[in-house]
């Protein structure tokens, strides 16, 4: 009887250690829960450094990145492992969700080449040729990074104000992984083409 008493103590204890954590940590937390005017505020900071008021020149597709990664005839020369980059796409990932929830992250597919179904939004759905260019085109993974290289912890649609099916320019430091076809682009500006 004497040893169920002391684990029926110690039961006790530990129940209790466990409730007075319970109110501490709600203590601690529930004081936060009314507000993210903190939150707003830095997420307009943030925005106002990463959205480019100017359409950057130069932007190349997301195949002429690709072949810039490429291996050169030349074999005097070193290939690239990186490469500040300005490239253009359209946030779409197919079948697939093309953003990644709570972190600015997002998925670039191919524009169509230049002038072909250009005022048709659905044409490249239809075109054969489009349907395959946009099947063998890279895609690519859009993080954008704080000035350390960390990816932003807040979702790229509040973060940009941007959605499925936008065009962008993007500018940052891109890698080429030539076994699954996509380019990694740790990005520090964006314009969105509307």
């Amino acid at each position: 009887m004497v040893a169920n008493s002391s684990i029926l103590n110690g039961v006790r204890k530990s129940f209790a250690c466990a409730a007075a954590l319970s109110v501490l940590t709600t203590a601690i937390v529930l004081p936060g829960c009314g507000s993210d005017s903190g939150e707003t505020a830095s997420v307009a900071e943030v925005q106002s450094d990463l959205l480019l008021a100017d359409k950057p020149e130069s932007a190349i597709s997301l195949t002429e990145v690709a072949e810039a990664f490429a291996p050169s005839e030349d074999s005097e020369e070193v290939s690239v492992a990186s490469q500040e980059v300005t490239l253009t796409g359209r946030i779409d990932a197919g079948d697939f969700q093309a953003f990644q929830d709570d972190q600015a992250t997002f998925m670039l597919s191919e524009l169509p080449a230049d002038g072909h179904g250009a005022d048709d939004p659905d044409h490249e759905d239809n075109c054969p040729f489009c349907k395959r260019r946009a099947a063998n085109a890279p895609k690519a993974i859009v993080n954008m990074v704080d000035e350390a290289g960390a990816i932003l912890p807040t979702d790229a649609r509040k973060l940009l104000g941007v959605s499925e099916g936008d065009r962008i320019v993007a500018v940052g430091m891109a890698t080429f992984d030539d076994t699954v076809n996509t380019i990694t682009l740790q990005c520090r500006g964006v314009y969105v083409d509307k």
